[in-house]
């Protein structure tokens, strides 16, 4: 199982590089342009941003598969294209020449570099080998092991009143199976509560049969990989459904969750790393005891 990242800082990131005009990423080919010509994002800042994230996470790129690795740079492109809308308005209100914006920027430069300096140090003390995780593992078999047979669904949701759009994206489906995530992605993106891709968690049987008994029905007969030969109703929603994984119970292997262990170990590593490194640094520069300095500011 690949690693999953979480990207809620490229938000931050994204602002900081707007609020301080960096422009140097903004060259080479556009992977997104707006309809008015306005807001355009180019393929060397998103790189740049993913690079961004993938370090501060303390993972590689190898080690997430292409269809994560898209997933990031769709969700850069989306804050870097909203972030530099916001910011246009911004200018429009002459907020850029506002003493909270030019008084900040020495500020926002600090911070990204003790950011950096941080994950620096905590990036080479946090390595975490497959040896590492095996020994977890081994020692835990109880913890990976299926009390019962589960599966994994890849769905693509509609509401009752789109039964014609949702038989249609079936027959196409089961024609380009190849292309079922695309579909997913661009039926799926303004349903609440439903990934993007579409994709599930493991989801033991009887779980399935006890929330969603039809769903449950439908693939009883169905093998991974295989697409269900016909639409699903389940309360107010219908469902198009690939089968992506069959699992039966017993001990799971350990290549399977290697990474998920390997993430697991590095965050913690991570998390007693960082706080090692900032106490040494407020030793250092005699930061440890500032209340009694700052007692009497109100």
């Amino acid at each position: 199982m690949k690693n999953k990242i979480k990207i809620g800082v490229l938000t931050v990131l994204c602002v900081f590089a707007l609020s301080c005009k960096n422009n140097a990423g903004q060259s080479g080919k556009v992977l997104f342009e707006s309809p008015d010509k306005q807001i355009k994002v180019y393929e060397n800042e998103v790189n740049n941003e993913l690079a961004k994230s993938l370090y501060s996470s303390g993972v590689d790129e190898k080690d997430l598969t292409s269809d994560q690795i898209a997933q990031m740079k769709q969700s850069i492109i989306k804050n870097i294209a909203l972030n530099r809308a916001l910011a246009i308005k911004g200018k429009e209100k002459k907020l850029d020449q506002d003493k909270k914006y030019t008084e900040s920027t020495d500020i926002l430069q600090e911070q990204l570099l003790a950011s950096l300096a941080t994950l620096n140090e905590v990036n080479d003390k946090a390595k975490v080998t497959d040896a590492d995780a095996k020994n977890i593992y081994d020692a835990n078999a109880a913890n990976f092991t299926r009390q019962e047979d589960s599966v994994r669904l890849q769905l693509i949701v509609f509401n009752t009143s789109d039964s014609a759009k949702a038989n249609q994206v079936l027959k196409e489906a089961i024609a380009n199976p190849a292309d079922f995530t695309s579909y997913a992605r661009k039926y799926n993106a303004n349903i609440q509560g439903v990934t993007e891709n579409g994709e599930t968690q493991e989801i033991p049987l009887t779980q399935l049969s006890s929330r969603f008994g039809p769903l449950n029905e439908a693939i009883k007969d169905v093998k991974a990989g295989q697409i269900v030969n016909k639409v699903v109703t389940v309360g107010n929603d219908l469902y198009v459904v690939k089968v992506l994984e069959r699992n039966g119970k017993g001990l799971i292997p350990f290549e399977k969750v290697k990474e998920t262990i390997k993430t697991q170990l590095r965050n913690q590593k991570r998390q007693v790393e960082q706080q090692k490194y900032l106490k040494s640094i407020s030793d250092e520069f005699k930061l440890s005891n500032m209340d009694e300095a700052l007692k009497n500011i109100k």
